[in-house]
């Protein structure tokens, strides 16, 4: 399992959950456990490190929270499913999306059993209230997408965009954070600062996925640059520029549906050179400033600061 540097020191933790993820999976067929190792390979696991890192700042015993940590990625996973195939996406960290490999009714079905599962593991924790919060972000997540659909065709202005990756990546890294406070057992005051840590965190990591989407190497990346953009998809460099940009402008053409390469790379182009990028990024580093400041509320102990520390990184990150 590879990992960011700064999550090495709960590396014992987190392959605890890739066991445990293992350990589910093992339940079912053979030739789906492959295809679902396959989606669940990868990613840099931010969600199960903030659930056990959580955890850790109130010094609570990590075995519940290893449950926690493989239902918050497997809801994560089975939402990377649905999006893919809703996408049209060939590639996810460099593979072939599920949609490919297998029928999409298949693909359905694969992030259904994922999200059952992660519904069964929040049940054998026997705590209301995170069922509570957990049912709150799956439909978050639905409404979100929802509207992203819904509103595909217009211009939207920052706050629908701001609302829209609230409801797609912030609402679960905030479920994520204050799930596992709740299970700690932590004060109202010190669940909502992780709450507000999440949500805070959540923006800014989105935002900068965003960023990438135009900058970002497409090696590491696993995916080709501009792949959001070639989608039609509105995201805040593009907001920035529109802003400072002309009726003419080679974004527009693209937007307006002419999605040929040539025209893609201008407006890539343009967009790098408008200044958008770094607009973009200073925003990403206020969310990420705030969601520090939320730890406040918190015992300061080295789980407490690698959480402040995933904040730093989420804005520096190359992918």
């Amino acid at each position: 399992m590879k990992l960011i540097p700064s999550l090495e020191p709960i590396r014992p933790q987190l392959e605890r959950v890739e066991g445990l993820l293992c350990e589910t999976l093992a339940e079912v067929e053979e030739s789906l456990i492959s295809v679902l190792r396959h989606s669940l390979g990868g990613g840099k696991r931010l969600r199960p490190a903030l659930v056990i890192l959580t955890g850790q700042v109130f010094a609570s015993s990590s075995e519940p929270f290893y449950s926690l940590a493989a239902a918050v990625d497997m809801l994560h996973t089975a939402t990377l499913i649905h999006d893919d195939l809703l996408d049209e996406a060939p590639l996810r960290r460099g593979r072939e999306t599920l949609h490919r490999v297998w029928p999409p009714g298949a693909a359905i079905l694969a992030g259904d059993y994922l999200l059952g599962q992660a519904i069964s593991l929040i049940a054998e924790l026997g705590h209301p209230r995170i069922f509570k919060v957990f049912g709150e972000t799956i439909c978050a997540l639905c409404a979100g997408e929802i509207g992203r659909m819904i509103v595909a065709e217009a211009e939207p202005s920052r706050e629908e965009y701001h609302r829209s990756i609230e409801a797609k990546t912030a609402s679960l890294l905030a479920a994520s954070t204050e799930m596992a406070a709740i299970l700690a057992g932590a004060g109202e005051l010190q669940i909502a600062a992780l709450r507000r840590f999440g949500r805070e965190f959540g923006m800014a990591f989105q935002i900068v996925d965003d960023v990438l989407d135009f900058i970002g190497d497409e090696a590491q990346l696993g995916k080709p640059a501009g792949s959001d953009f070639r989608q039609g998809l509105i995201t805040l460099p593009i907001l920035c520029h529109l802003e400072r940009a002309k009726d003419d402008d080679p974004v527009r053409t693209v937007l307006s549906g002419q999605r040929d390469e040539e025209h893609v790379r201008v407006a890539i182009e343009a967009v790098r050179s408008s200044g958008a990028i770094e607009a973009s990024l200073v925003e990403a580093r206020a969310y990420a400033r705030r969601s520090q400041e939320a730890l406040a509320a918190l015992p300061d102990n080295a789980s407490c600061q690698m959480l402040c520390s995933l904040a730093e990184y989420v804005v520096e990150r190359k992918r």
